[in-house]
């Protein structure tokens, strides 16, 4: 009867809340959250302002809430005679993708085939990971070993801060996630057995965090990271890239959304012009995670 019950329950059980009961199941990893930010989830809930701590002034639901777009400085403007007063999401960043490098008569070209948006939390935890990473590696092999295997450096990772990393947490993997960052980690072995530092001297990340966020964002289309290393310069442009499958990396919960440029998604953008981003006032979803769509 209980079971009957439940079942009833769910099958007249409106789309918000199926969707909010699809946030507690999980197989692994971390608690599921919300796609939006939480000011994008409010605005047209609420008949009162908006105070939240990503928020530099009360958002109202006559404003247009914007995410961050630290490439474009020039292009914000609080006023618009449009778009009326704009409120900037400092949870939610807009960049440019830079994933395209072509040769023209002066040189290389760095270029964009679209837009990566991206949560700034998410980021600083990345970001504060992979540095403890880099200086559990550079302190030496334990035991005697002759090098490190990503079992390990993931067990001596929970034993020095007392928590599982964000690769878990959102379900990426230790291996893809150090994949991420090749000017700093050099995974050896067809599989991946053995992992070290690329710099011997020092434990710095070489790697930016941003091409790592737009390398997870392409992932996701591939199944593959792509390890794309520009050379500057008046050099030939060679094409170096480390190409591995990753299956896994599709359905990682990391708050990550690539999105092509109008007309041709092949097509490049060169990013030295402006970019409009596309238009976030409407609350639409800005990132994909995986297979499951929760609002």
């Amino acid at each position: 009867m209980r079971d009957r019950g439940t079942l009833s329950s769910i099958l007249l059980e409106t789309r918000h809340q199926s969707l909010q009961r699809s946030l507690g199941e999980r197989e692994q990893g971390g608690p599921h959250e919300q796609i939006r930010s939480k000011p994008a989830r409010l605005r047209f809930t609420r008949s009162c302002e908006i105070l939240h701590s990503s928020l530099e002034e009360p958002l109202a639901s006559w404003k247009t809430l914007e995410p961050q777009m630290p490439h474009w400085p020039s292009t914000w403007r609080r006023y618009h005679l449009t778009d009326g007063i704009r409120v900037v999401d400092q949870d939610t960043v807009m960049i440019e993708a830079r994933d395209t490098l072509g040769k023209t008569q002066k040189g290389l070209l760095r270029s964009s085939s679209g837009t990566v948006t991206y949560s700034s939390s998410h980021r600083l935890k990345v970001e504060l990971d992979v540095e403890i990473l880099a200086q559990i590696l550079g302190e030496g092999i334990p035991g005697g070993a002759h090098a490190w295997t990503p079992s390990k450096l993931q067990q001596f990772f929970f034993m020095r801060t007392g928590r599982r990393g964000s690769w878990e947490h959102y379900r990426v993997g230790i291996v893809p996630f150090m994949m991420l960052f090749p000017k700093t980690f050099d995974l050896l072995g067809p599989n991946s057995e053995n992992v070290r530092l690329v710099r011997k001297v020092g434990t710095v990340v070489l790697d930016n965090i941003e091409d790592a966020l737009v390398r997870l964002s392409r992932s996701r289309e591939t199944d593959a990271i792509e390890h794309h290393l520009p050379e500057d310069g008046m050099r030939e442009a060679r094409n170096i890239s480390e190409v591995r499958v990753l299956p896994e990396v599709r359905s990682n919960r990391l708050k990550v959304g690539y999105y092509p440029s109008k007309g041709d998604p092949r097509s490049a953008t060169s990013t030295v012009r402006s970019l409009r981003p596309f238009d976030t006032s409407g609350g639409s979803e800005h990132f994909a995670l995986g297979s499951r769509g929760v609002a």
